[in-house]
C-alpha cells in the first residue's frame, strides 16, 4: 500500500469499490438550501433531492462542507498511518472547499507533508484524476512530485461544457452581471457555458432551447480522439428529454460509443439550478 494518503471531495465520480480499492478518502459534499441540508458522494443522493426542491422553489444554493473541521479531522486521523496526503479536490472557483482544505492544513505545517491539488474541474474530470494518481502511487515507482506532475498533466484536457435555461443562479454565483442576467431574461437567452481555468465562463448565447443544444453537439463533434465522454443531467434516476435528445444526437455523430449519463452534483446545483444539461470529455490516451 501507498505510504501516501489520497484524499478528494464527494464530486468525484468513481464507484465506492473504486474508492475502497484504491485507497481513497472521498469527504461528502454538504450543500444547504431554503435551511434544508443536503449530502451527496458516491454513496449518497442527496443531490437528486436538492435538484427536485430547486425546480419547485428555485432557493439559492450554497455548499457549506466538507468543512474546515471536517478536513482537520481527516487529517488527524490518516497522522495514524502516515505523514504524507495528497489532497485531490473540485476547482476552488466554484466551491469553498479547496479553501477549507487549505486553511485545515496550516495546523498541521511540519507534522505532515499535505499537498493540495486544484483539479480546476469537477465530477468525471475529479474522478479521472484521482484514478490515475491512485493507480500511481499504488504501483508505488514514482515519487510523489512525479504523480502530481502527470496528473497536472491530464488537466488541460479535461473539458466540461454546459448550457442553462436559468440565469438566476448564474447571477446569484457572479458568473453573470445583473444587467447581462436581467437582458438575458428578458431576451430569453440560454447560454452556452465552458469550465476554463476551473471557472465557468459564458462562451455563446442562444435564443432558443434547440440552438443551445446544437452547441453541445458541435462542441463534441470537434474532437478526433475521445477517451471519456459522459452526459449530466438534472433528471435523477429518469433523464430528461433534452438529455435523451442529446444523446440520441450524439450517438449519430459518434457511432460505436457507450455514453453515459449522470445527475450533476450540488457544486454545478448552486451555479446552474436544476435547468442544466452538459458533457465533460476528456482527451487522451490514458485509462
Amino acid at each position: 500500500m501507498s505510504q501516501v494518503q489520497l484524499i478528494t471531495d464527494g464530486t468525484a465520480l468513481l464507484s465506492p469499490a473504486r474508492l475502497r480499492e484504491l485507497g481513497v478518502i472521498s469527504l461528502p459534499i454538504v450543500a444547504r438550501s431554503a435551511e434544508e441540508t443536503f449530502m451527496y458522494d458516491q454513496q449518497t443522493n442527496g443531490h437528486i433531492a436538492l435538484l427536485q426542491r430547486l425546480a419547485q422553489h428555485r432557493q439559492p444554493v450554497e455548499i457549506i462542507g466538507p468543512s474546515v473541521a471536517d478536513f482537520q479531522a481527516v487529517f488527524e486521523r490518516t497522522l495514524y498511518r502516515t505523514n504524507k496526503m495528497l489532497v485531490i479536490l473540485s476547482s476552488g472557483h466554484l466551491s469553498p472547499v479547496m479553501r477549507n482544505a487549505r486553511i485545515a492544513a496550516r495546523d498541521f505545517m511540519g507534522r505532515c507533508d499535505i499537498t493540495i491539488l486544484d483539479s480546476q474541474t469537477i465530477s468525471v474530470g475529479l474522478g479521472l484524476l484521482v484514478e490515475r494518481a491512485g493507480q500511481l502511487l499504488q504501483e508505488g515507482q514514482l515519487p510523489p512530485a512525479e504523480v502530481v506532475r502527470r496528473v497536472r498533466g491530464m488537466i488541460p484536457r479535461i473539458y466540461l461544457v454546459m448550457i442553462t435555461h436559468t440565469l438566476d443562479y448564474l447571477f446569484r454565483s457572479k458568473k453573470l452581471s445583473a444587467t447581462q442576467a436581467i437582458l438575458g431574461s428578458m431576451l430569453n437567452i440560454h447560454p452556452f457555458l465552458v469550465i476554463e481555468d476551473g471557472d465557468i465562463n459564458p462562451l455563446e448565447k442562444s435564443r432558443a432551447p434547440e440552438k443551445a443544444l446544437d452547441k453541445l453537439l458541435e462542441f463534441a463533434s470537434e474532437f478526433s480522439r475521445i477517451q471519456e465522454l459522459m452526459i449530466f443531467h438534472s433528471g435523477g434516476d429518469t433523464p430528461t428529454a433534452e438529455a435523451l435528445t442529446l444523446k440520441s444526437r450524439l450517438e449519430q455523430v459518434l457511432p460505436n460509443r457507450d455514453i453515459a449519463m449522470i445527475t450533476y452534483d450540488p457544486i454545478l446545483a448552486s451555479h446552474i439550478g436544476s435547468d442544466g444539461l452538459g458533457m465533460v470529455i476528456y482527451e487522451g490516451t490514458w485509462r
